[in-house]
């Protein structure tokens, strides 16, 4: 195991590589564009790979998960996103201490871009252990926008080839009459992934669901159908 204060160190390297393409302009356009109120760095997503690359290629997957833990508080957007996509590497296995992490942590997502870098993490942690769905599907009632969100984000590995979507389908059912922008733009975004492999099923879904989705959530399911 590696010792706390190396990878103190490393996280610290990692958070003035981030900060070394702080642009304020762009900092505060994302943070109007997010309806962010938290401090914003303006760091790109190609700019945080960079980072991330030169800082932590060859980190063990404890390291990295020890990086993530340290960001994941810090009140800074940039650093929020970053721990995420850490978690994303492949190099951190999909095991139960991924899992714990992501489980733990759904409380705190509250914007799009957080939850959906998040993602891929989750998404990996649910293929390897497909047993996890049972948590997530308890998602589906929660008063936590986000939570809710996820069941459906964090489970598009399920529109593809060689998994079942009816499960997915029934938590699109059931989240069908939400009002919520969010939730409504995550069921098209499903069912739309979903119908480039089986179209056919996403239009019985619609014929027999459709009703209770906003318009623009419906056109979105249509996309390639």
């Amino acid at each position: 195991m590696e010792e706390p204060v190396e990878a103190e160190n490393i996280r610290d390297l990692l958070i003035a590589a981030l900060r070394a393409h702080a642009d304020p302009e762009r900092a505060a356009k994302d943070r109007i564009y997010h309806k962010s109120s938290w401090l914003h760095w303006g760091v790109t997503a190609p700019q945080m790979e960079a980072a991330i690359r030169e800082t932590l290629d060859g980190a063990a997957p404890n390291m990295l998960m020890q990086i993530s833990r340290d960001l994941w508080p810090e009140p800074v957007w940039d650093l929020r996103i970053v721990a995420a996509r850490i978690l994303a590497r492949k190099s951190v296995p999909p095991n139960e201490r991924l899992w714990a992490f992501v489980t733990e942590r759904m409380g705190d997502l509250d914007a799009w871009a957080v939850a959906d870098t998040m993602a891929d993490a989750a998404s990996r942690c649910l293929i390897a252990d497909p047993r996890r769905l049972d948590i997530v599907e308890s998602w589906v009632e929660s008063p936590h926008l986000w939570s809710r969100r996820a069941s459906l984000v964090f489970t598009l590995p399920w529109t593809r080839s060689g998994r079942d979507p009816e499960r997915m389908l029934d938590w699109a059912r059931r989240l069908r009459r939400d009002p919520e922008w969010f939730i409504q733009k995550a069921i098209g975004w499903w069912l739309r992934e979903l119908g480039k492999r089986d179209p056919d099923r996403v239009r019985r879904f619609l014929a027999e669901h459709g009703a209770g989705l906003k318009g623009f959530a419906h056109r979105e399911a249509e996309k390639y159908l």
